[in-house]
């Protein structure tokens, strides 16, 4: 049975280096798998960013996304939708699209991880994974199960617990900070009261025991959110 997959990635050599992969995947013997089912893995399109994917997403109905959380975009773009970072890219396809997610990313903390499986992905790897993680997680999400790679779920599983509690509201607040917008343009984005929004805000320092607004945007960089 052929499995469909794009890759959106906007590095060539990790993008190219994926397709080869997946590839060898498709040949007789040359893929970690132990089932004697062979499974060809068809990488239908791979595209470097949000304007590329919806355009391959008119053409084909892929079975799976590996998708990179921190996709480069064109700040001159008019286009909305073209200019959508990971976290509203993969809820936008959630909402639009039947098919699977699979972040590939290199990002490792716990909070961007739940983000990502709140906003609708199936799975996560990080890209210093090897070949039989990603058919591994392949395989795992494409029969509709959560894969998260074993080292990050046990981060998730043991990270401080205080941030365990961050809602995703409080989340999307800060995500949004670190975009740039004003707390009056998060309440409008939100549909919540400005009140509201500083009220997410200063739960999110406190349960990151942070003191103030430049210690704040520190963390809010190191997140990338």
């Amino acid at each position: 049975m052929p499995i469909n997959i794009i890759i959106v990635e906007d590095s060539t050599l990790v993008r190219k280096g994926l397709v080869s992969i997946i590839s060898n995947f498709s040949a007789p013997n040359a893929s970690p798998q132990t089932s004697t089912e062979q499974t060809s893995y068809n990488v239908v399109a791979d595209v470097a960013s949000p304007k590329e994917l919806l355009e391959a997403l008119k053409t084909h109905n892929p079975d799976l996304l590996l998708l990179d959380y921190s996709l480069q975009t064109d700040s001159t773009d008019p286009h909305p939708l073209h200019a959508l970072d990971g976290h509203n890219l993969i809820k936008h396809i959630r909402k639009n699209y039947s098919t699977n997610i699979l972040v590939v990313s290199h990002h490792h903390s716990p909070i961007i991880i739940c983000a990502a499986l709140e906003a609708g992905a199936n799975g996560y790897i990080s890209k210093s994974a090897n070949e039989e993680v990603l058919w591994q997680a392949i395989q795992a999400v494409i029969k509709g199960d959560t894969f998260v790679e074993h080292h990050l779920l046990k981060a998730m599983l043991y990270r401080n617990p205080e941030t365990a509690v961050i809602s995703p509201k409080e989340i999307e607040v800060l995500r949004l900070m670190g975009k740039g917008s004003r707390l009056t343009d998060i309440a409008q984005c939100m549909s919540l009261s400005i009140k509201t929004v500083s009220a997410h805000k200063l739960r999110a320092m406190e349960k990151l025991s942070i003191r103030n607004d430049s210690e704040l945007y520190r963390v809010i960089a190191g997140m990338a959110l």
